[in-house]
Order: structure tokens, then sequence, then C-alpha cells
């Protein structure tokens, strides 16, 4: 009964299904100066290893420490990471597939 009174439609099973909705778009979480600058990189530029600056056609540039982090990580360990990433870069921060920490300042 709980089915036939949200709305569903045993005969029709499929009609107004929303299935697998999945993630937002990852343009969303740009940091700004990335999303002001999206493909109008001119270069970019090892500093020291590890440390990465990339500068944009303006003038604009954002840096990024990258650090390595592990396949697994807890949940305390990925807090602590969001909480240097709040104090130092505004909450900036992204992981790779190699599960490198990229913070971006």
């Amino acid at each position: 009964m709980a089915f036939i009174s949200s709305g569903y439609n045993p005969e029709k099973p499929m009609e107004d299904r929303i299935t697998d909705i999945g993630p937002r778009k990852f343009d969303e979480f740009y940091p700004p100066v990335i999303a002001k600058n999206k493909g109008k990189w001119l270069y970019h530029e090892y500093l020291q290893p590890g440390v990465l600056v990339h500068v944009a056609e303006s003038g604009d540039e954002v840096y990024t420490v990258r650090c390595g982090g592990a396949r697994l990580m807890s949940t305390s360990h990925i807090r602590e990471i969001c909480e240097i990433a709040d104090k130092h870069c505004d909450g900036h921060v992204r992981w790779t597939t190699r599960n490198n920490i990229e913070f971006m300042v």
C-alpha cells in the first residue's frame, strides 16, 4: 500500500522513474581561479618536489602542494586532511587517481 499512496503504478513500473542520478558535475567544485581560467593556462613549473605553480594567460597563479596518501584512509584521517585544506587553502583539496592529495592555494 505504501507504493500506491506514493504514486507508484505497478502496471507501468518505469513511468516517472528516477534511477541512478549520479554525482554532481565535477566542474561545480573547481576553485574560483581554476574555473575562471579553465583551458587558458600558459605553463606550469615545478618549484620543488611536490610544489607546482600554474600560470594562466590572465596572470593568475595557482600553487599546488602535492603529498602522498594511502589507498585506504580512515574517516578521521580524511577529516584531518579537510581541516588542513580549510585552514590553509579555503578548502580546495583533491585526490588524484594514484591516491595523492593535492592542496590548491
